[in-house]
């Protein structure tokens, strides 16, 4: 008897034959080739996107639409609020931030964290695995990732930096899917307050 068990891969490669694609399989990413460009999706619980990778015509294939399904409802104003108040209360230096999904409701977090004016980490074994969106702050530059960013953010999550925190607060956000990014309007994802300039809209 052949108690074996197969897991599906952990990298899949799919062709777009039509734009109903099928469920996700792969256990990490998949890569999807439709008939305007290159796309990479992924699962986790609670979020389920597909990002843009590369845009070009290809014959034969369909072409398919960049999604991102979040199973919470937007984040309340209140949360960003307290985040911009808890970032000027950090200042200069910066401040980490993790939101999480319980019992359907959004919960915000401040790890435990080692900041500076240009930097901020969590403590070596702060656990944040079940963190479906990060934010940090940069307190007197606006809301653009480093490259410093762009090295750490190499999860499966949604990342946020908050800038410019007591001239024209500025937010931008993004979606990473180990290692690639995909930017995003941020009231896809927060009740945003009026006063806050969402980056991502400003520059599309």
């Amino acid at each position: 008897m052949n108690n074996t068990i197969t897991l599906p891969p952990l990298v899949q490669y799919l062709t777009a034959q039509s734009d109903k694609l099928p469920p996700i399989q792969a256990q990490m990413v998949e890569y999807v080739i439709a008939g305007n460009g290159v796309f990479k999706r992924g699962k986790r619980v609670g979020l389920e996107v597909m990002i843009p990778m590369a845009e070009c015509p290809i014959g034969g294939l369909a072409p398919i639409q960049p999604y991102l399904h979040l199973d919470y409802p937007k984040v309340p104003e209140q949360l960003f609020t307290e985040m911009l108040v808890r970032s000027q209360e950090a200042y200069p230096n910066e401040i980490l931030f993790y939101l999480y999904g319980l019992n359907g409701q959004w919960q915000l977090d401040i790890p435990a964290q080692t900041a500076t004016p240009t930097s901020v980490q969590p403590v070596l074994g702060v656990s944040y695995h079940n963190t479906l969106i990060e934010v940090h702050s940069h307190p007197t530059l606006s809301a653009d990732f480093s490259s410093t960013d762009d090295a750490d953010e190499t999860g499966f999550r949604i990342f946020g930096v908050l800038g410019t925190l007591f001239s024209q607060p500025t937010f931008r956000l993004r979606v990473g899917l180990y290692g690639d990014f995909w930017h995003i309007p941020a009231h896809w994802i927060f009740q945003m307050p009026q006063q806050i300039l969402d980056q991502t809209t400003e520059k599309q």
